[in-house]
């Protein structure tokens, strides 16, 4: 093999590896956020879908949840309802549609950025909300263990 073939593989295999590496980022898993008064212990991913389909509207300790999303066109907002939720963001935003249209409930909190989540999460007692896998989440508890 020649010096320009072995050249050309070096960086068909580096510019593969960038790749795969910012594809696997792109599809990591948000993490979730509570405040840091609540006890993670007591979410599954049953009791998590019932959160943010505003079916469940308080903790077992009786605090109100406050649920903080995304706007639902982002992609970390798709991401979070599709890999953590496993369903579909226009089914989601159908859910809090019905419900805020036959007065039955309410939809989340819809907060701008992920400075904006980590800062509501932080300072709202009974807050949950996400931000992406990466992000630093000081001063909040992160779920951890619960498996879509």
């Amino acid at each position: 093999m020649n010096p320009p073939q072995v050249r050309s593989r070096g960086i068909r295999s580096l510019m593969l590896g960038v790749l795969l590496a910012l594809t696997s980022a792109a599809y990591a898993t948000p993490k979730i956020l509570l405040h840091e008064s609540i006890d993670p212990t007591l979410l599954d991913s049953v009791y998590l879908n019932q959160i943010f389909a505003m079916q469940t509207r308080k903790w077992p300790d009786g605090l109100a949840i406050q649920v903080f999303i995304l706007p639902s066109d982002s992609n970390l907002h798709r991401k979070f309802v599709v890999n953590r939720l496993q369903i579909h963001a226009h089914q989601l935003d159908r859910i809090w549609n019905r419900m805020l249209f036959t007065g039955t409930g309410k939809a989340p909190t819809v907060v701008e950025s992920e400075d904006e989540m980590l800062k509501v999460i932080r300072t709202t007692p009974g807050a949950i909300g996400y931000v992406s896998k990466n992000y630093p989440t000081d001063g909040v508890k992160v779920l951890q263990g619960v498996q879509p």
